[in-house]
């Protein structure tokens, strides 16, 4: 069935080709960006599940420079917003924000530029929607209506935000005459039915893509068998010697403490937390980006929009709240394709500690949180293949030996703590 809604005229398969080269600089589609980007363009509401580093922003940002119709990007946090807008001015795209911190004059400028079609991509927070549209005075520039991390519209993911859920109202100021596209990294089957429900999807095309990351080589160490967390930490960084290093933390504190540790121990390391000031996270981010720093050590906080190709470990010095979130945060070694370790720290206090966090929330949502990290703990207990069991937990199948974790003798924490000295 025909899409009313279509951008315009579908460009064909060279035409999307050419604009991927000269306007990104990327040789070829990513699996899943085209069927994605052609699905958007067709006019057809779209959810894109695409694991961390398979390109999503690509699948708004593409299809915005091939019609010439600004894409709408909903983003749930403004540190993220302008990451993702300095990345998109760094590769040549027209890009901004509108949020709280334009003054008067600023956001009039913006919106002129928005009506006149000479902005590809703007970001806005979900509370900015309502003030949007009636600035727009009814007016619909916006080729694309997208939402990115669309799993925070759920309640049954890790990252559940309240105010994701009006976004199924916004599509009604904004989507009428614009493709609807919902893109996130990680998505249960529970969670893809509640973002296509909350946002009135009408008959979605779904793509999922892989979440096996063959060169990502999991491992976990309970942490009571490896004498001292902090140790076992300092080993595994020293034993890193190419690329960069990320290091997480469950709080602030945890994260101030094991930077400021590793670095009178010789390893330079910057601490990165949403209780830092902006400024003073932008310095850290870039350090990062930059090569300058080679080790943070961080909240959930850092993460989102930093994409580095040449990270080489991935380390969780605590137990993340979900598989969900161990996912997203291991996806972010290797994106360039090498090989990359992935190790786990974990003991039962993290459980409870988690647990402990959750204690404020509504008995279901409390619940839910408790079976996940519950989950979690078990898939870092388990000696069963890693690479399966978190293929499993988002439907797809992996047979064993995976020959990527070290159930399948692919890796050990042992071994990469005695290369670091242990």
């Amino acid at each position: 069935m025909p899409h009313d809604t279509a951008i315009g005229p579908l460009a064909d398969r060279s035409d999307l080709e050419r604009v991927l080269i000269e306007r990104f600089g990327h040789l070829g589609f990513r699996p899943g960006q085209r069927e994605v980007v052609e699905s958007v363009m067709s006019g057809r509401d779209t959810l894109a599940i695409l694991p961390t580093g398979g390109g999503k922003s690509v699948t708004y940002q593409l299809p915005a420079v091939a019609s010439g119709r600004c894409s709408l990007v909903v983003s749930p946090l403004v540190a993220l917003m302008r990451d993702q807008v300095s990345q998109a001015l760094s590769r040549g795209l027209r890009a901004s924000s509108v949020d709280s911190t334009l003054d008067a004059v600023e956001r009039s400028r913006l919106l002129a530029e928005v009506r006149d079609g000479r902005v590809e991509l703007l970001y806005a927070a979900p509370e900015a929607l309502g003030r949007l549209a009636k600035d727009l005075a009814g007016a619909c520039p916006f080729g694309t209506f997208a939402v990115d991390e669309a799993h925070c519209i759920s309640q049954w993911g890790a990252d559940f935000r309240p105010d994701y859920r009006e976004l199924g109202r916004a599509r009604e100021l904004f989507a009428p005459s614009s493709a609807l596209l919902a893109v996130t990294a990680t998505a249960t089957a529970r969670v893809e039915r509640d973002v296509i429900t909350s946002l009135a999807m009408r008959d979605p095309f779904v793509f999922r893509g892989s979440f096996f990351r063959p060169n990502l080589r999991l491992c976990a160490l309970r942490k009571d068998r490896a004498r001292d967390g902090r140790d076992a930490v300092a080993a595994l960084l020293r034993g890193c010697r190419e690329g960069s290093a990320i290091v997480y933390r469950i709080s602030r504190a945890g994260a101030t403490s094991l930077a400021g540790w590793l670095r009178r121990r010789g390893i330079p390391a910057h601490a990165y937390h949403a209780g830092l000031d902006s400024g003073h996270r932008a310095f850290v981010q870039e350090e990062f980006l930059s090569g300058r720093c080679r080790v943070v050590v961080a909240t959930v906080a850092f993460g989102m929009g930093v994409d580095k190709p040449d990270v080489r470990l991935v380390i969780h010095a605590d137990l993340p709240d979900s598989l969900e979130s161990y996912a997203q945060e291991v996806g972010r070694a290797g994106r360039d394709g090498l090989p990359s370790d992935c190790v786990l720290l974990f003991s039962w206090s993290d459980v409870r500690r988690r647990e402990g966090l959750a204690s404020d929330a509504p008995p279901e949502r409390r619940a839910f949180l408790r079976a996940a990290v519950r989950e979690m703990y078990r898939f870092a207990a388990s000696g069963g293949c890693r690479q399966r069991a978190l293929c499993s937990h988002f439907g797809e199948s992996v047979p064993p030996p995976c020959g990527a974790c070290d159930a399948c003798g692919a890796v050990s924490a042992g071994r990469l703590l005695a290369r670091g000295g242990w």
